[in-house]
């Protein structure tokens, strides 16, 4: 059966239409500018226009696009958006309210109207079509949520789940959803707007997505540390026997060779503390176990050259499953997929 696998980053979002009768390496994919870029920039055009914006669709994920809202905001034009969409900005409604965001069902006459999402089908299928391609049913996407967190820092939200997955089992399946958990509404919102489309999902973390993906290259020896530097995030883990026991993640914009060294130090001998990357401005840090002795370090993402370069990882190696270094999250989505029995149970 046919999968569409899609990785939404900070930066790009990650396309791989994998058909069984195709070569991997000569499959289709599509390397294009992440949904929370292309609503920055719809924002930006509109501020340019002196135009307000009235924002509607599903939660999604910000960073570029909150900014954009920001700027708008400082520009003295006004910004109206449902309530679904503002989530986008921040969980709780009442402090999107005391930035200046207008929380409204219907849009105000003259406002420019743009439609949030993490995925448009229509516009994947007018793309694919052009090349006589058809959507499959099937579709794994892989997002990075922060969980529900009105109240609380979502970096301790985030950090829980992804906990909670590694005392499970630390395997693929227990990081791969059918059901998200209600908390997790960046990836509800993903399978909520594809049920109407006809599709069937498979929701996961780039995160997790990645570094399993990553452990799909033939240079990855089992016990090995893999680490994702991505555009926004970098995690590291170890993965034995098939599971991950010891991660950490942090921002990759607050890394640097040297502490990129400590962090990846204490992680590999166990003695990183939660606190050490938490109160440095990441996410955090679990430690279930580590192995006596890691075999093969891997380094995948669009940063990984900012740290292979350095010298800061003795040994590493630049990973590429399928010869091609930006699908590796759609990897791991696809790994994820071919155990879909165990997650359809």
């Amino acid at each position: 059966m046919p999968l569409l696998a899609v990785d939404v980053g900070a930066g790009t979002q990650d396309i791989l239409l994998y058909r069984e009768d195709v070569p991997l390496e000569g499959s289709t994919k599509m390397v294009l500018p992440s949904p929370t870029l292309l609503i920055a920039g719809r924002i930006d055009r509109a501020s340019l226009q002196s135009l307000d914006v009235f924002l509607e669709g599903p939660t999604m994920g910000g960073g570029s696009s909150t900014a954009a809202v920001m700027r708008h905001l400082k520009a003295g034009l006004k910004v109206y958006a449902t309530p679904s969409a503002a989530a986008t900005i921040n969980d709780n409604l009442d402090r999107v309210a005391q930035m200046g965001v207008t929380i409204q069902e219907e849009p105000p006459a003259g406002a420019e109207r743009i439609y949030t999402g993490d995925i448009d089908i229509p516009v994947l299928e007018e793309a694919f079509g052009l090349f006589d391609l058809d959507l499959p049913e099937d579709i794994a996407i892989a997002v990075q949520d922060h969980g529900f967190s009105p109240d609380r820092s979502n970096r301790l939200v985030r950090f829980e789940h992804l906990t909670e997955a590694i005392r499970a089992g630390g395997r693929i399946e227990n990081f791969a959803f059918r059901e998200p958990p209600k908390t997790m509404t960046r990836m509800l919102a993903v399978k909520e707007y594809l049920e109407p489309h006809g599709h069937k999902s498979i929701l996961m973390d780039t995160g997790p997505a990645a570094l399993f993906g990553a452990a799909m290259d033939p240079c990855f020896v089992d016990p090995g540390l893999i680490m994702n530097f991505g555009n926004g995030h970098t995690v590291a883990a170890i993965l034995s026997e098939g599971r991950i026991t010891a991660l950490f993640e942090h921002h990759t914009s607050s890394l640097d060779p040297q502490k990129l060294r400590h962090f990846v130090s204490g992680l590999c001998d166990g003695t990183l503390n939660n606190s050490d990357i938490f109160d440095d401005g990441g996410h955090g840090a679990f430690i279930e176990c580590v192995p006596g002795r890691l075999r093969s370090t891997l380094a995948t993402g669009p940063r990984r050259d900012l740290f292979l370069q350095s010298g800061a990882l003795k040994g590493a190696v630049a990973a590429a499953p399928a010869g091609d270094m930006m699908i590796t999250g759609c990897i791991g989505l696809m790994e994820a997929w071919s155990r879909k029995d165990v997650l359809w149970r």
